[in-house]
């Protein structure tokens, strides 16, 4: 027991003992208790900065960016204070530190000048405020929006969400454009080439027209079309819209272009080539060379062509848009409205004998088939019903009306299928509400099938004792409603 006391004795000795290192004098102990004491400062000073962001800054309404700054700021400045304090209060002389951090200042200098400047940056950042947390900026090629200003570093997240930390000196010293600074209010240019002969005024109507079809092109101020330059091959015009979502610039833009290029094929109005003449001489002589070489490749030409125009015209057929067209409830759609279905739904491959869906599974999703061939099965029957093929759709009033599948349905062959799920029909509708009254008004006209649906909802204790001859089409939207929230 006494060789344990005795080690104890001579552990905590060495722990407490002053060491020497010329006029300062420091133990195993102090260094500890320091370390602690800066570990401790450190949790404390960030719980409190981030008490200040969250919790009394939001209640004196500040906005995002000030309380980030704010709190920035707080946390290293009561850092700073208390790796001050802390030596002082361990008892250790700082003044016996000045010659040696005078010469690691030195050498710390000219190592760290790029951290130092950095830190400067930050500063800047944090205090003058030229970007601020939850602005959106534009940095040589980078746009994306700040997640974060620390003193070295920003954060900017991508429109693809991509985090890139870019140094603080980047910042300062670099042309930045800041869309959300002072407003949120921007205006993008959109640059429209029109061939020579298209009546201006037309063209001034349809880009305007385009400009009111985007819901998130602002009214006020007002679009304003310019005719920018008569060109070699084309008239210049440029469609100028306000908008107050700035991380949306690009998809605004996109829809637009959409929008404009739809409007400009519905009034004849052409988009130009840039073309170039070729004035050739001797002409006749050419003739003569080239003639053998056109009399024997006319005939496969020909036959070519033929091919070639059998083949586009199959292509065009077999389109996604006209395979959309022949669902009833989308027959009536535009082209705008099938592309964003399109652009939603997504593709997905099954193998041989692989079931899509089985009896009574829920109705949340419908199918294309772009490839392939499924058949249909009563399960409980143990019987074939059909087979479906390349252009043929299934589920499409199951997904609508939120039903579960009357049949199965299994892929003979590997078969590619366009897929609108729930989740995709529920978002399309939301970015089309105008799609659900032209889908009820085609659901209403089908009233047998819809009695037959709304019994079998009854029965699954769905839907209560309401009566589909009073007005089928206040039925269908207040169901659609209820499934898709529109």
């Amino acid at each position: 027991m006494s060789i344990i006391q005795d080690l104890i004795g001579f552990f905590w000795e060495a722990f407490t003992r002053p060491i020497k290192l010329g006029e300062i004098s420091l133990s195993i102990q102090l260094i500890v208790t320091v370390i602690l004491a800066f570990f401790a400062i450190f949790l404390v000073c960030t719980f409190l900065s981030n008490l200040l962001k969250d919790k009394i800054l939001v209640k004196l309404k500040f906005d995002e960016g000030s309380r980030e700054a704010i709190a920035t700021i707080f946390r290293y400045f009561t850092i700073t204070i208390g790796c001050l304090l802390i030596p002082q209060a361990a008892g250790i002389d700082m003044s016996s530190f000045t010659f040696l951090a005078g010469g690691l200042g030195i050498g710390l200098g000219f190592g760290f000048q790029g951290l130092a400047q950095n830190f400067v940056s930050g500063l800047i950042l944090l205090l003058e405020r030229p970007i601020k947390v939850g602005d959106y900026i534009e940095l040589d090629k980078l746009e994306g929006t700040i997640r974060k200003i620390s003193i070295r570093s920003t954060v900017i997240v991508t429109n693809d969400d991509i985090s890139i930390i870019v140094p603080n000196q980047i910042l300062v010293s670099n042309k930045i454009i800041n869309w959300s600074h002072g407003n949120v209010l921007s205006r993008i240019h959109i640059p429209v080439r029109v061939a020579y002969g298209s009546d201006p005024v037309l063209v001034t109507e349809v880009l305007l027209s385009a400009a009111r079809q985007e819901p998130r092109v602002l009214r006020h101020p007002k679009p304003q079309v310019w005719l920018r330059n008569f060109g070699e091959n084309c008239i210049d015009f440029e469609l100028l819209v306000w908008i107050e979502l700035p991380k949306a610039r690009l998809p605004i833009q996109s829809s637009l272009n959409y929008i404009i290029q739809s409007k400009l094929y519905q009034n004849n109005i052409n988009i130009p080539i840039a073309q170039r003449d070729l004035w050739i001489r001797n002409t006749e002589e050419l003739k003569q060379v080239f003639a053998p070489i056109i009399a024997s490749s006319q005939s496969a030409k020909i036959k070519d062509a033929e091919t070639t125009e059998q083949q586009e015209l199959e292509r065009q057929n077999m389109s996604l848009k006209a395979l959309l067209r022949k669902v009833v409830y989308f027959e009536g759609l535009s082209d705008l409205a099938l592309l964003g279905l399109i652009e939603m739904g997504y593709r997905e491959t099954f193998a041989p004998h692989q079931f899509i869906f089985h009896e009574d599974d829920p109705g949340d999703a419908f199918h294309i088939i772009l490839s392939g061939v499924v058949e249909i099965l009563a399960e409980r029957a143990n019987k074939h019903i059909r087979d479906l093929s390349a252009g043929d759709f299934f589920g499409e009033l199951a997904l609508i009306m939120g039903i579960p599948r009357t049949a199965a349905v299994r892929a003979k062959e590997t078969t590619i299928l366009f897929v609108v799920s729930r989740d995709v029909f529920q978002r399309f509708l939301g970015s089309y509400p105008q799609v659900a009254d032209q889908i009820a008004e085609k659901l209403a006209e089908r009233k047998e099938e819809l009695v037959q649906r709304q019994k079998m909802l009854r029965e699954l204790g769905i839907l209560g004792d309401e009566d589909l001859d009073n007005n089928p089409l206040v039925w269908i939207k207040q169901r659609m409603k209820s499934l898709f929230g529109i």
